[in-house]
């Protein structure tokens, strides 16, 4: 097992639409914008990425899954969160 990162960044902000960051922090932040930024983190050896189902109804983990597929999956460490209540918003 990897020895886990002393620091994560994290996705919450990332993307639009309910629990986005549009809403919760009042940005707007697509992939075209946070390109840089991931890129900018991982070359400065970021490797531990905080993301869940409800940042967004899923747009954080859609860009952060589009910007790792193009790297090796095992320089990333992906943690993520589910909770039960978002069944409520797919009804």
């Amino acid at each position: 097992m990897k020895t886990l990162p002393s620091i994560a960044l994290g996705t919450w902000s990332w993307g639009a639409g309910m629990a986005g960051g549009e809403q919760v922090f009042g940005n707007h932040t697509d992939a075209e914008s946070l390109k840089s930024v991931f890129e900018a983190a991982y070359k400065a050896g970021l490797t531990l990425w905080d993301t869940a189902t409800v940042y967004g109804m899923g747009a954080s983990e859609d860009i952060l899954g589009g910007f790792i597929k193009d790297y090796p999956r095992e320089d990333f460490i992906i943690s993520t969160k589910f909770t039960p209540q978002i069944v409520y918003f797919f009804r």
